[in-house]
């Protein structure tokens, strides 16, 4: 129907009328004024032609041998295809329309007969004009849709985009603060190592330039175990800085913590013998390590150098940090697949506050006092113990004691 209000077409009209001259005369005049007209004679010819052409008006006379006009009008308005074409009723002036049935069934103007053509050219152009405006506004509305179908697209595709940018500013916004966390640690790093070697590093270096000076100056006069004991002095200060070396330099463990470490089968209660022999050349005789286990042998499957730092470090505090007339306990028990190293101590505790720092690089216990340390000893350990997948605990009171207790899977083969 809309494909027919064209430049070339003024609008299609079926007109219906059982009275021939009428028809000639409406045909005739409305042709002359540029429309493209249908006709028939009653009812049922009507609503087979408005299926058939979809005219875009309808001039429908009342008075019709079959069907009269209000039933034909209902069926148009009643079918889909045809409901849309509008419909003027057409009525001669001594015949009594009822205006309310007519626009109640679908009508939307009527005509009296007869006919005044300007009265009929001025309703068919009202109600073409009416048909044009609606569907320019279904046009209107159609592309109104495509369009707002077409911003939302963009408007999902835009905040897609946003979104992933946003995400992507997220997260190079986090790497930036992870970078910048890892700067601050660096940087906190290298100043807590300036600090370590400024204190930690100074006693020793005074023993070494001392024993030098001396040696420098009096080597003559000095007796030969006079000289003996300054050599040994010098190379227990040598033991001491590359002690503080080894273990600035393993708080790192970058090739143990990426799995470049090697494992060789040997005997833990010999490895452990050992150590406590060492330590116990240092100390006191009323201040040393006392060793127990309850194997002859343990053999297994083990990285020297990382059981070393735990064992050392660990031992070596509870020296440090207990009596000068108390011993250290240390057992290594082997049971259910499984070995215990425990190290027990009867020195100042680990108070309550310090407890949840304890393994924090260069975090040393409030009640330390002047006794000397770098902060990284537990540090260590707890890496090497977890590189090993292993526990460890402690229990601890104030000047009673503490005891270290660390579990290790037994690997044999």
């Amino acid at each position: 129907m809309d494909d027919k209000l064209t430049k070339d077409s003024k609008g299609e009209i079926l007109v219906v009328d059982d009275y021939p001259d009428n028809l000639f005369l409406l045909c005739t005049f409305l042709t002359q004024e540029g429309y493209k007209i249908h006709s028939v004679l009653d009812g049922k010819q009507a609503i087979e032609q408005a299926q058939a052409l979809i005219p875009d008006l309808i001039l429908l006379d009342i008075r019709l041998p079959d069907l009269d006009g209000y039933k034909v009008c209902w069926q148009l308005k009643a079918n889909p295809l045809t409901r849309e074409i509008p419909v003027i009723f057409l009525s001669a002036l001594d015949e009594a329309i009822d205006k309310v049935k007519a626009f109640q069934v679908g009508g939307v103007d009527y005509i009296s007969k007869p006919f005044q053509l300007l009265e009929v050219i001025a309703r068919v152009e009202n109600q073409l004009n009416l048909t044009r405006l609606r569907q320019q506004i279904v046009d209107q509305t159609e592309i109104l849709a495509t369009l707002n179908q077409s911003l939302e697209t963009k408007v999902r595709e835009r905040t897609l985009e946003l979104q992933q940018t946003n995400s992507q500013l997220l997260q190079v916004k986090e790497e930036l603060r992870q970078s910048l966390i890892k700067e601050k640690e660096i940087s906190n790093f290298k100043s807590h190592i300036i600090r370590t070697i400024e204190h930690e590093f100074l006693t020793p270096l005074t023993k070494i330039f001392s024993s030098a000076d001396l040696l420098q100056h009096s080597y003559n006069q000095l007796k030969k175990h006079q000289r003996e004991q300054i050599f040994f002095r010098l190379q227990e200060a040598v033991r001491e800085i590359k002690f503080l070396f080894d273990q600035i330099l393993f708080v790192e463990l970058k090739d143990l913590e990426q799995g470049k470490y090697s494992h060789a089968v040997f005997d833990l209660v010999d490895f452990c013998t050992k150590i406590t022999e060492e330590l116990n050349t240092k100390t006191k005789p009323e201040h040393y390590i006392k060793f127990s286990c309850n194997q002859k042998l343990i053999e297994g499957k083990w990285n020297e150098k990382i059981l070393r730092q735990i064992l050392k470090n660990l031992l070596e505090n509870a020296l440090k940090y207990s009596p000068e007339n108390s011993f250290v306990c240390f057992q290594l028990i082997e049971e259910s697949h499984q070995i215990k190293f425990i190290i027990e101590d009867r020195g100042i505790g680990i108070p309550l506050a310090d407890r949840d720092r304890l393994y924090k690089q260069f975090y040393r216990g409030s009640n330390v006092d002047n006794l000397r340390g770098t902060g990284l000893g537990l540090t260590i350990v707890k890496q090497c113990v977890d590189l090993y997948g292993g526990q460890i605990n402690f229990v601890s009171e104030i000047n009673i004691g503490t005891t270290f207790t660390i579990i290790f899977p037994l690997i044999q083969d």
